[in-house]
């Protein structure tokens, strides 16, 4: 049973369709997935789930990280530079602690405007297809999202580099125009690295250059459960391991819990489950095989 995580280094230029295609090719497997799209320009890290794993994209830790790179004094329609510019402005004379001081206002939950250039539906249509019809609509739906923090890497006017912690679904090219209407002179992401995602840090991601078919590398990247760390363990008895792979719900004495990685007598990863009202319940079984 093939379920393993390939963390790659998206190419700029690349779609996301784009990565699971080309691996798809490289490796010589059909059942692959992405965890989170990273838009075209963009570069990092992009988590493909291989096989089974594509069962457990929705349990992974959703939390990201960025690295970007702001240019001040203009606006564009993209609200990057890859738009068309629709204003310029002076940019003031600003100090490091002041553009430290105007983002602290970015920092936590909060509703964030996206970008046309998304793929956030209006009215049952993606508003990246509105905009290259060129159908601005100021009224699209603002998203909850929460930057957990933002830190000032350098600034040398009119450019300025940060490295921003963020849940999923954060758009960057909101944050970069928003900071610039606070600074009061229009500002555009001028490129833009993930650093981390889904738990996966950068330093670990593969080319997509350096991908081998899997009759040389029968098993790339990271075992399944490498990234449910985030996911409390319950070890089983050999007994209530065979009643879930049968699909029965076994009596539990604990209150109810969150989900739960089970692991088999011998320590593997089984699937994961739920303790209610008394029961042991399976989410979902990952290899009955193991129990034969």
């Amino acid at each position: 049973m093939l379920a393993r995580w390939l963390p790659i280094d998206k190419p700029a230029g690349y779609t996301s369709h784009d990565v699971v295609a080309v691996a798809r090719k490289r490796l010589g497997l059909r059942k692959i997935g992405h965890t989170g799209t990273l838009d075209p320009d963009a570069t990092g890290v992009l988590v493909l789930a291989l096989g089974k794993a594509t069962r457990l994209i929705q349990y992974l830790p959703g939390g990201k990280a960025y690295r970007a790179h702001i240019r001040l004094g203009l606006t564009t329609d993209t609200w990057d530079l890859s738009g068309q510019v629709l204003n310029t402005s002076p940019v003031p004379a600003l100090t490091a602690d002041q553009i430290r001081e105007a983002l602290v206002v970015f920092e936590g939950p909060q509703q964030q405007l996206p970008p046309m250039v998304s793929a956030v539906s209006y009215q049952g249509q993606r508003l990246y297809k509105l905009a290259r019809q060129g159908i601005d609509v100021p009224e699209r739906p603002l998203r909850q999202v929460e930057i957990e923090h933002i830190q000032l890497q350098t600034w040398q006017t009119p450019d300025l580099v940060l490295d921003v912690s963020c849940s999923a679904g954060t758009y960057i090219r909101s944050l970069a125009h928003d900071l610039g209407q606070r600074l009061g002179c229009g500002a555009a992401l001028a490129s833009l690295v993930r650093t981390r995602a889904n738990g996966v840090p950068l330093e670990i991601c593969l080319s997509l250059d350096s991908l081998e078919p899997l009759s040389a590398v029968p098993e790339p990247g990271l075992l399944a459960e490498a990234l449910l760390a985030h996911i409390p363990v319950l070890s089983l008895t050999a007994e209530v391991a065979q009643q879930l792979v049968y699909g029965q719900s076994p009596l539990w004495e604990a209150a109810d819990s969150e989900l739960l990685r089970l692991h088999t007598p011998a320590g593997q990863f089984l699937g994961l489950g739920q303790i209610v009202q008394g029961q042991l319940r399976s989410r979902l079984i990952m290899d009955p095989a193991l129990l034969e």
